[in-house]
């Protein structure tokens, strides 16, 4: 996790030394040489342009030229050799020498990998070098021994100062600390007598800069050795490589900055080393060595010194990690009694256990008061500010800054408000979690410690004010002594403080998931009984509605036959058939929208001839754009496939309610639908539909709620036609196919709605193109006479049927009820028998158990009707002996498929039937998964499926039609439809005749 990191008072712009490319300067310091390699070629690229003084060579003549012109061929296998290295550092320092005017000139070498390049350092090896003292050695084990002695950290720091004097022998030594805010102080010197000592004193974080810190961390020694010296160029000045100056972060030799350099002159200081402490990743101090005249370090009096830095920075490793050990032995017994706590409790309960344990919250972090937000209910801990405070900083917190965690000791410097009550809250450690649209927070707060800092000059004396307000950093040009009161401040937040809140933060959040998951588990089970309840509803009102449309539609379909009708009448009759068909659609609209509301909706995906579809969809609205004087036109461009893979149902759906709407609003002009093909940002294919008419149009405020359930335009409130649902349930299908629809309307002007779905092609010979369906006009000639029997209660079914079958050329005759049905059964013997379950005297369940009964009855096929899908004990209707079941209203092509299945009847039929009434698409058409396709299945299985179809359970049939081998896809497909229409009567009647 990223944590927030403290920044100062004052920020001062160093635009004059951060964007300074301090990294890439393109000099260096002329007291060694710089050559800058092809990897591994080992070709020259760049060169210092101090070559001649030190290698007898001008620069410009070694560009381009292989290293091998500076040095022999067992030194090039030996440079070679190294590189073959990932690390190629380890070998540093290398020993090079050269031939120059005769004599070998010796070099201390570092090579390193940088910017895709080799750069190599040399400086010229000293006798000094070479004849280091004898007792060094017994030095730096005397050193290692003396630091492992010391009794304490400063007499650690205080060691380590005096033996880096004694072997650089520098004037002056110091232990530098960075602070939490980046400044820093001086915690241990060693000095020349006459010197004035720094310890002790503060320096401002501008003195050193975010960029210098950055590469005191990633290179661990510096070496300025005469701060007045005049910089080497670097040629030529672009890495020909990376066409930009070489970086030179981890070169020895780069050149400093010129801020940097006027600063060290404010001091009065020629030279310095410095060697980095780095622990816990990051730059924890630095050894800084100052010398008021020119001095050079030679390469093993650095490496000790960088040695010493190492050792340091494990030492500080180590006494971190015993601190926070012993921090973390003292904080896990806190822990562990607020997670038991956290994770044992409820919501509710929480703030009380929070309260109860009040000293252990507050101890965790080493706080004196704290605030514990769940939800909107606050608890105050100890000294805190007042309520409505904390409530004001819980609103800041989590507009401007909105973090997991949040810590400062200088809370004022950030929110102004605190100045108010600094007493108790100058510091602010804060965790929060923010949870399905709710917050939770816990604030520990700590006082002001008003204090003393002494700095080494007035920190704020490096900040320049330009003439346009802004500031700038400049060098202080004096170090005396300056103090300053500290306020607003309290004692900092420790690492591992910061730690124990974020992990009791992660124990609270796992119970605030637990308590969501309960509550949703909760929420989930009152959700699924409501929608039990729902579906039984939806099943009730579908019986009850669909029982008159059934005498409704039957009788328009019946009427259309008679040939002797007046063009007025058959126009009437459509009337009649639109309305049933229309009320129908209301019901099926109500189905659809209980179905998306429950997110049971499903894509059911098969091949289909695209071009097909849309010509059916044409020729169905055609006749209802003539009737209001409307051209409808269908555009399909060249690069439209034939043969698509989608949800074929609900894409007819989108665009017959589309263009119904289209039609429905235009008084006069056109209907235009476009489609074309289109590529997808993904690189997909897509589908894109375009339906545009010159109707009334749409008011921009209402286009926001168009697609809102149960809401219509005025116009469409106007028109008292319709429920509201339309356009929400096409705008779901269209999602669920992987698209979106948009709209675009003026009032006056017309609408145009446009959608796209994803493509996917189909294979032209596996797509089963959809024929028309065909009327039955009667029956095919060498058949006997079949006899059928209507036994029906309600006149107008009975008529019906009755006149339906006579139509077609059967021999019918009716009964009333159950008595009658089997004395005519008796006497007349027919053939078929289709028997209404719900009647008076004697229901069909005990007139058909009688008959089948019998041997001659059990040779007599009888079909259940009921309008009662779901309600009827559907097992009583077949083991009472019924061989079928079918639903009302039903389609007259539907009975006579089922009247021929158990009478193997052939018909006769009408090739044409342009005139007869578009009907909508109805679950009950036949498909070719009949009882047989379920024995691909395990019987235990049939039986369960039976099972949950009885018991309205959805989810368990999903269950099981998962279980069904990916091969049976037809199967899937049909059982999966009969689940979302609400058609589990359909599934029930297949189970029982296959368990038969």
């Amino acid at each position: 996790m990223e944590l927030p990191k403290f920044i100062q008072t004052q920020q001062p712009d160093l635009s004059n030394c951060e964007p300074e490319p301090i990294h890439t300067p393109g000099n260096i310091q002329p007291h060694g040489v710089l050559l800058v390699l092809q990897d591994p070629q080992l070709k020259i690229l760049q060169a210092s342009r101090n070559t001649q003084e030190f290698l007898g060579i001008p620069a410009e003549s070694l560009i381009n030229r292989h290293l091998s012109v500076l040095f022999d061929g067992e030194q090039i296998d030996r440079l070679s050799s190294y590189l073959l290295q990932e690390n190629i550092e380890i070998f540093n320092p290398i020993k090079l020498t050269i031939e120059l005017n005769g004599k070998p000139l010796a070099f201390d070498s570092t090579i390193h990998r940088n910017d895709k390049v080799l750069i190599l350092e040399l400086e010229p090896a000293t006798s000094q070098e070479n004849e280091l003292p004898f007792g060094f050695y017994q030095l730096i084990k005397s050193t290692i021994l003396k630091l492992k002695q010391s009794s304490d950290f400063r007499e650690t720091t205080a060691i380590l100062a005096q033996q880096v004097r004694k072997v650089t022998e520098y004037d002056r030594v110091m232990i530098y600390q960075f602070e939490p805010d980046d400044s820093g102080v001086v915690i241990a010197e060693d000095k020349r007598e006459d010197l004035e000592p720094f310890l002790g004193l503060h320096y401002p974080a501008s003195d050193i800069p975010q960029l210098a810190r950055k590469l005191y961390y990633i290179n661990w020694l510096r070496l300025i050795v005469d701060v007045n010296y005049q910089p080497v160029e670097i040629i030529p000045k672009n890495n020909p490589i990376t066409n930009a100056p070489v970086d030179l972060s981890y070169s020895l030799l780069r050149s400093v900055a010129p801020v940097h350099v006027e600063y060290l002159q404010n001091m009065g200081v020629s030279a310095t080393l410095c060697i980095s402490f780095v622990t816990e990743k990051k730059l924890w101090g630095l050894i800084v060595c100052h010398h008021y005249s020119a001095r050079y370090v030679p390469f093993k009096t650095r490496k000790f010194c960088e040695f010493l830095g190492q050792l340091m920075s494990v030492e500080l490793a180590v006494r971190h990690e015993k601190e926070s050990d012993r921090y973390r032995e003292k904080i896990k017994i806190i822990q562990d009694k607020l997670k038991v706590i956290c994770l044992s409790v409820d919501q509710y309960n929480l703030i009380e256990y929070f309260q109860l344990n009040a000293e252990n919250l507050l101890e965790l972090v080493n706080a004196k008061g704290a605030a514990i937000y769940l939800e909107d209910n606050l608890t105050l801990i100890g000294a805190t500010p007042p309520a409505q405070a904390v409530e004001e900083l819980k609103l800041w917190l989590i507009k401007y800054s909105r973090k997991e965690i949040f810590y400062t000791n200088h809370l004022s410097q950030f929110y102004s408000k605190a100045r108010e009550y600094k007493e108790n809250a100058s510091g602010l450690l804060a965790i929060s979690i923010f949870l399905n649209q709710s917050s939770y927070h816990i604030f520990w707060f700590r006082p002001e410690v008003i204090q003393t800092v002494n700095w080494a000059g007035d920190p704020d004396k490096n900040i320049l004010l330009r003439e346009d307000g802004s500031v700038q950093l400049s060098p202080r040009s004096s170090f005396q002594l300056w103090k300053q009161t500290v306020k607003e401040k309290s004692i900092p937040w420790k690492q591992l403080e910061i730690d124990a809140a974020v992990e009791l933060r992660n124990t609270l959040m796992l119970a605030l998931l637990e308590f969501s998951k309960a509550a949703l588990q909760a929420a989930a089970e009152r959700a699924e009984v409501a929608n039990r309840a729902k579906s039984q509803f939806l099943a009730k009102m579908s019986h009850e509605l669909r029982t008159p449309l059934n005498a409704i539609l039957g009788f328009t379909q019946l009427m259309t036959r008679d040939t002797s009708l007046l063009p007025q009448q058959l126009e009437q009759l459509k009337i009649i058939n639109r309305s049933g068909e229309h009320l129908l659609a209301l019901i099926n609209d109500v189905l659809e929208m209980s179905k998306i509301e429950a997110g049971s909706l499903t894509l059911n995906e098969t091949g289909f001839d695209l071009y097909q579809m849309l010509f059916s969809i044409e020729e169905l609205l055609r006749i209802k754009a003539l009737e209001k004087g409307l051209q409808i036109v269908f555009k399909r461009k060249q690069n439209v496939p034939q043969y698509i893979i989608t949800d074929e149902s609900k894409l007819r759906q989108v665009l017959i309610n589309l263009i119904g709407n289209a039609i429905k609003f235009t008084a006069y002009g056109s209907v235009i639908v476009r489609v074309k093909a289109v590529m997808g940002d993904e690189g997909y294919q897509l589908l894109n539909f375009e339906v545009e008419d010159t109707g009334s149009g749409i008011a921009a405020e209402e286009v926001e709620s168009l697609f809102d359930p149960f809401v219509q335009t005025e116009t469409g409130r106007k028109s008292m036609e319709g429920t509201g649902l339309g356009l929400p349930i096409s705008r779901q299908f269209i999602r669920l196919m992987g698209g979106d629809i948009q709209v675009r309307s003026e009032l006056g002007m017309g609408t145009i709605f446009t959608f796209d779905i994803k493509l996917r092609l189909a294979d032209a010979a596996e797509v089963e193109t959809n024929l028309k369906a065909k009327r039955a006009i009667g029956l095919a000639a060498g058949q006997p006479v079949y006899r059928i029997m209507v036994v029906e209660d309600v006149e107008e079914n009975r008529l019906f049927l009755v006149r339906l079958l006579q139509a077609v050329g059967f021999e019918v005759r009716a009964a009333e009820n159950g008595m009658e049905a089997i004395a005519l059964w008796e006497t007349w013997s027919p053939h078929l028998i289709l028997m209404d379950m719900l009647m008076p005297q004697m229901d069909g369940y005990e007139a058909t158990r009688r008959i089948k009964a019998t041997l001659k009855g059990q040779a007599t096929a009888i079909i259940a009707l009921t309008a009662n899908a779901f309600n009827e004990d559907r097992a009583a209707i077949l083991q009472a002996g019924c061989d079928d079941f079918m639903r009302k209203p039903f389609q007259e092509e539907i009975l006579f498929e089922k009247m021929a299945h158990h009478l193997r009847v052939r018909y006769l039929y009408q090739q044409d039937c342009n005139d007869a009434i578009a009907t909508n698409q109805n679950p009950d058409l036949p498909s070719s998964t009949d009882a047989a396709s379920l024995l691909v299945m395990p019987r235990e299985w049939v039986v369960q499926l039976n099972q949950a179809a009885l018991a309205l359970n959805h989810e368990r049939i999903i269950e099981l039609v998962e279980q069904i081998p990916s091969s049976e896809t037809n199967l899937i497909t049909n059982l999966r439809n009969w689940v979302d229409n609400f058609r589990l009567d359909i599934i029930i009647d297949l189970t029982e005749t296959a368990l038969k």
